[in-house]
């Protein structure tokens, strides 16, 4: 199954610019997730990156990173779209579904 799209804001390449794909979610509240695929991350070639942000806008932008919440106190690392996936749900779970 491929990455959902479930709560997706926008895609678009990563500011890497080496191949990389970044997409960002957004949850209630103006949380959201940075999902990245990159040739520079230890997870590629095999699925995702996530993070935390805070502060996003309509247009993807955030006001920054936050590695202090129940969801995770770190960046996430997925071995597959699968894996993905479930913490994706989680997310939208734990911040709430956008309105």
């Amino acid at each position: 199954m491929p990455i959902t799209n479930d709560h997706l804001l926008l895609e678009r390449p990563h500011p890497l610019k080496d191949g990389s794909v970044q997409r960002v979610y957004r949850f209630a509240d103006d949380y959201g997730l940075s999902v990245v695929n990159s040739p520079m991350l230890h997870s590629y070639p095999f699925a995702w990156e996530a993070a935390v942000l805070e502060g996003v806008d309509d247009k993807g932008n955030f006001k920054g990173l936050t590695y202090d919440t129940p969801l995770t106190n770190d960046v996430e690392v997925f071995m597959s779209d699968d894996e993905a996936n479930e913490f994706i749900s989680r997310a939208a779970v734990h911040f709430g579904a956008r309105k």
